[in-house]
């Protein structure tokens, strides 16, 4: 590294130490223990629910509720897609170890990032409202850190984050005003 791109990972490493850690204001924290987490993915019609896919089964999870289903295993990890039947025909889109993404900005202009500033930890970035983490470091919140994170982002309602590591599914919900 030369001494500029040195000083900008400093000056960097440095903001991101500012940004507070914990749960976002107005949001609620629900923590699972999954083995094996390989996919994570929302169902597009019913926003609440998220498929979750591990070495343990498929199950569906209802956000809201946080009440678990298990169903049948149908996944193709190629396409990056699920059936679960509780969603009828929907094809979901699922994201993990093979790649893929969710939604990392909501309609609301919240937004969420992956940083890996002490890699191979790796930390995943809550930005309320278009604010974004270099200018505002304290208006955003660190909200989950692990080692091989496989997903992250939000629900079409933009009402729920889901973030899966290897062992850990965290789901975020809005609290109800």
């Amino acid at each position: 590294m030369n001494g500029i791109e040195d000083a900008n990972r400093r000056r960097l490493v440095g903001i991101i130490g500012q940004i507070p850690k914990g749960i976002p204001e107005g949001w609620e924290k629900i923590s699972f223990g999954v083995g094996g987490l390989m996919y994570i993915g929302f169902s597009n019609v019913c926003t609440e629910k998220l498929t979750v896919i591990s070495s343990q089964g498929q199950r569906v999870i209802n956000c809201r509720t946080g009440e678990k289903a298990y169903c049948i295993e149908n996944y193709d990890e190629a396409e990056l897609t699920a059936l679960t039947g509780e969603q009828g025909d929907e094809i979901i889109s699922i994201a993990g170890e093979s790649g893929g993404g969710l939604r990392c900005c909501s309609k609301e202009g919240n937004r969420l990032i992956s940083a890996a500033p002490f890699w191979p930890e790796e930390q995943i970035i809550f930005m309320p409202d278009y604010v974004l983490w270099t200018d505002h470091p304290e208006k955003c919140t660190v909200i989950f850190e692990d080692y091989e994170i496989r997903a992250f982002g939000f629900s079409r309602c933009g009402n729920y984050i889901a973030v899966g590591s290897s062992g850990t599914l965290t789901v975020f919900k809005k609290k109800v005003i």
